[in-house]
């Protein structure tokens, strides 16, 4: 992991469950982000974006604006999250490909482009977890909001299938 916003880590009685985005999806993107809202709270991470929210700020009661980077919490409220994204329409958002799930089908049908992983990532283990397997359990897939987004997701078509829903 890289320090690129030279803030310094702060060590958290909670412990981290959460799996952080690799920097090479950030090289490939090749974009920046005015908000991540979802952002660990015990790790400095490689994602662009000027404005983090963690937990202890509570992303999802706060205001969202600009280009929104999402990696959500997985598990049972990615659908709020996804829903929030998806109301918010203008980011990308990186989830668990889980195409039979309600949120996977709305974001699906909302977003201007989306790109299916091959594959399995490899994400970075948080503070707390290092011992744990970095390969998620799923497949991956990325939604982008906006025109710009969609052009980001399609800069790392050679990594998976790429479809543009809307131009």
């Amino acid at each position: 992991m890289s320090g690129l916003f030279g803030t310094e880590t702060v060590r958290s009685p909670i412990k981290s469950a959460e799996w952080y985005t690799p920097a090479w999806i950030f090289e490939a993107l090749n974009i920046e982000f005015d908000l991540d809202p979802s952002s660990p709270h015990d790790i400095d991470t490689a994602v662009p974006a000027v404005t983090k929210y963690t937990i202890f700020d509570d992303g999802l009661s706060k205001p969202w604006y600009g280009r929104v980077w999402l990696n959500p919490p997985y598990g049972k409220e990615t659908p709020r999250w996804m829903n929030r994204m998806i109301a918010h329409a203008n980011g990308i958002a990186l989830v668990f490909s889980r195409t039979d799930a309600s949120w996977c089908q709305a974001a699906m049908r909302s977003a201007t482009a989306m790109l299916f992983i091959q594959g399995r990532i490899e994400f970075m283990p948080g503070r707390e977890n290092q011992h744990k397997r970095s390969r998620c359990g799923a497949g991956t897939v990325m939604f982008a909001w906006g025109g710009d987004c969609a052009k980001a997701l399609e800069r790392m078509s050679d990594r998976g299938m790429y479809i543009l829903v809307k131009s």
